[in-house]
């Protein structure tokens, strides 16, 4: 008996110093499992979005100075002369809509203050859009200028 008794307590003892192994070696298994995860490279990071494109229309002045502050005369102010073909000033946005594109840049000279000082002020900017109200206005004033610029030469 004593035989057997030796016999367990080595049997128990040597598989008690194996269970450490095998655990041991499951650990050094599932480190380098882990490290091969690892990124070796910095992170991708993507380039910022490109900002959005410009507006292709141009915002529209809508404003229009009260009957006492109009300017007698409007002007292209790319030739510095009023518009040569009036019908060309305000052209439709699209086929069949109810708003206008300027073509051409409007600028009115003007008189202002107790001094009446020379004053050139933008009345319509290239490329705005505006109702059909607001360029009727401003071709009655380019036509009545037309006519007095017609009578006097």
């Amino acid at each position: 008996m004593a035989n057997t008794a030796r016999t367990r307590k080595t049997a128990a003892k040597s598989a008690a110093e194996e269970a450490p192994s095998e655990t041991a070696a499951t650990q050094a298994d599932a480190t380098p499992a882990a490290s091969d995860a690892a990124p070796l490279e910095p992170p991708h990071i993507d380039e910022a979005p490109e900002p959005p494109a410009p507006n292709p229309y141009v915002t529209p002045t809508e404003v229009i100075p009260d009957e006492e502050n109009l300017s007698d005369v409007i002007l292209d102010d790319a030739t510095g002369h009023p518009p040569a073909n009036l019908d060309k000033v305000f052209v439709p946005l699209t086929p069949f809509g109810s708003t206008l594109q300027c073509t051409v840049r409007l600028v009115e000279r003007t008189f202002l203050g107790p001094h009446r000082n020379p004053v050139t002020r933008l009345l319509q900017p290239k490329g705005a859009v505006v109702s059909e109200s607001i360029a009727a206005r401003i071709r009655e004033r380019l036509n009545a200028q037309a006519a007095r610029t017609g009578s006097n030469q």
